[in-house]
């Protein structure tokens, strides 16, 4: 290779270094610039977040050089730089996500905002983490709707609102949270807490669309009519807590397909009519929680053919006659 090539090698690889340091300087201008709208905003929280390292020069080189987001708190980087996750729990961040970046984060998978003060609402910019995985916000003060455009975070795998003041109606676009990965296998929500809100109306019947989703708890919440039928084809559910709701009219049939159910807590709503017979499938159930509804009729004998129950709620109800002999099982 003679000079010129070189030359313009040298040229390519010094524009693209310059490119990926002057992206990483606006991301970490953006985090300074959010940092600066908490109520907190103390040299003491987040003390490494800083353009300038310790006993540093303020000549330019320097500058673009030694300004290493990586080695900030809370962030980590892939090989090529990338900022992949941000970790932020509980450290009594106290403001709102309005003036958070979630554009400059194209490669995020992973943000933990878990069990800090934060208030006002999710903004749908946040639907710009197209490669997130795993995200985390419960324990905080966020109100307001889910905006639909979480429906477009097409590789997340773990969804944690708990513990919040969302409010408003379960968007039927969750149940577009599925995609295919790299490898062609299908990827969906494994883990979906949206416990101890506000929500109202129904569960969407789009959730049975999520065919991987093994733990669900929306217990503790004001969500009312009937269970959706589709929640049967969930078959990868071992956890299914919706208890604490207003949920009426009788339990599904479909949830007896649920094979792999484990734990079924369906207790304090307004559940009525008979408890069904189609539970002998369910063989691996351990506890089950039917108490303080309006179910009438008798205990089915098939309750006796799970093996595996541990804990069986089912006071507080209007059941009837005697308790079947097939328990002693």
């Amino acid at each position: 290779m003679g000079l010129p090539s070189l030359s313009r090698v040298f040229s390519l690889v010094s524009t693209l270094l310059f490119v990926i340091l002057h992206f990483l300087l606006n991301v970490a201008h953006a985090l300074l610039k959010w940092k600066a709208t908490l109520q907190n905003h103390t040299t003491s929280l987040l003390p490494s977040w800083t353009l300038y390292p310790v006993n540093s020069t303020n000549n330019s080189a320097h500058y673009k050089t030694k300004t290493c987001l990586c080695l900030w708190s809370v962030i980590s980087c892939n090989h090529a730089g990338s900022v992949i996750g941000v970790n932020l729990t509980s450290l009594s961040l106290r403001g709102t996500l309005d003036e958070f970046s979630f554009s400059l984060f194209p490669r995020l998978s992973y943000l933990d905002l878990s069990n800090n003060e934060l208030f006002g609402t999710i903004p749908p910019q946040i639907s710009s983490l197209t490669k997130l995985k795993h995200l985390d916000l419960s324990m905080n003060k966020l109100f307001g709707n889910i905006p639909p455009e979480i429906g477009l975070l097409i590789n997340l795998e773990v969804l944690y609102l708990y513990m919040n003041e969302l409010n408003g109606l379960i968007p039927k676009e969750i149940g577009q949270l599925h995609s295919l990965s790299s490898l062609g296998k299908l990827i969906s929500l494994t883990d979906l807490w949206l416990n101890e809100n506000c929500f109202t109306g129904s569960i969407p019947p789009s959730i049975g669309s999520l065919s991987n989703l093994s733990i669900s708890y929306l217990c503790r919440n004001n969500l009312s009519c009937s269970i959706p039928t589709e929640i049967g084809k969930l078959m990868s559910l071992t956890e299914l807590d919706l208890s604490e709701n207003m949920f009426t009219g009788s339990i599904s049939h479909s949830i007896g397909l649920m094979s792999n159910l484990k734990v079924l807590y369906l207790y304090s709503n307004n559940l009525a009519g008979s408890i069904p017979e189609e539970k002998e499938k369910l063989i691996f159930l351990t506890d089950l929680g039917l108490n303080e509804n309006r179910f009438i009729g008798s205990i089915p004998p098939s309750s006796g053919s799970l093996s595996n129950l541990s804990t069986l709620y089912l006071y507080a109800n209007n059941l009837s006659g005697s308790i079947p002999v097939e328990l002693e099982s």
